[in-house]
């Protein structure tokens, strides 16, 4: 049988009009990692994961467990995106130094925030993030990576603010916005219905977002934790689909392992029989 690490459906190389890699007439799947180890980055990559989301705002990620796991979904030919814990200039310049293929920014409200964010993605004279030749990002130097000539870094923002809800038409408009995602669960908190993603007025936050993106042209990516929470994302529209979070997910299959065998009898040839 062979080891070779099995190709994600998504390819991330591709660059199409936005070109960020998103878009594209397939779903992108990905998901989100809080648990720093690039051997389960590895099996996540293998399992067919397009994209994985580094969180440095939940997450237990630091600069130090940042790059292995980068590494192992360059492996692996998935996309490495880190998800910043806010706007500080240096903790997003340091992410896009190591590689990182996309920055996930949250908590951004106003327009200025979005495009105060979208600035720091780029080198001057286009933006404001600070020129290093030598760092890894730049091939350590490399006479044949230039700034003009390196590799455009996705800015995805998350839309989780209802302040942000209400600029939604001129946020999507940004030319340097790639994907748009929206922030479900605190949305869901700031209208008062906290996790539940059935709601009503969420729905109805959602698809204003959507439509927004849509017409501006931009892909957009969600959350879901089931398949048909999958699907439905997809019939909304949702390009990019993030399904769930290493650590509910590794909790989910270990509790589905033992939830069949906690009531039935125990096994008669582990079984001792007292004498």
């Amino acid at each position: 049988m062979s080891t070779e690490s099995r190709k994600p459906e998504t390819d991330f190389s591709a660059q199409p009009k936005n070109q960020s890699g998103f878009g594209e007439a397939k779903t992108s799947h990905g998901i989100w990692r809080i648990i720093p180890s690039p051997m389960v980055t590895e099996v996540f990559a293998q399992a067919g994961f397009g994209f994985q989301i580094l969180d440095c705002e939940h997450g237990a990620y630091d600069f130090a467990t940042l790059l292995p796991d980068i590494l192992a979904c360059e492996r692996h030919g998935c996309a490495p995106c880190i998800r910043v814990s806010g706007t500080n200039k240096i903790e997003v310049q340091r992410c896009l130094d190591l590689g990182a293929r996309g920055l996930v920014f949250p908590q951004l409200a106003t327009l200025e925030d979005f495009e105060r964010a979208g600035a720091m993605m780029d080198y001057a004279p286009a933006g404001t993030r600070g020129y290093n030749p030598f760092v890894r990002a730049m091939g350590f130097g490399s006479a044949t990576t230039t700034a003009a000539g390196a590799a455009r870094p996705w800015f995805i923002p998350i839309v989780e603010t209802l302040q942000a809800v209400e600029a939604i038409d001129a946020i999507v408009r940004l030319p340097r916005v790639d994907l748009v995602y929206i922030g479900a669960y605190d949305l869901s908190a700031q209208l008062g219905c906290a996790g539940r993603m059935d709601a009503p007025e969420l729905t109805a936050v959602m698809d204003r977002i959507i439509e927004a993106a849509r017409r501006a042209g931009k892909p957009i990516g969600s959350m879901a934790l089931t398949a048909d929470a999958a699907r439905a994302l997809a019939r909304r529209g949702i390009q990019a689909i993030v399904h769930g979070v290493d650590s509910h997910r590794i909790k989910q299959s270990m509790a589905a392992i033992l939830a069949p065998l906690q009531d039935s009898p125990s096994d008669p040839a582990t079984t001792t029989k007292s004498e």
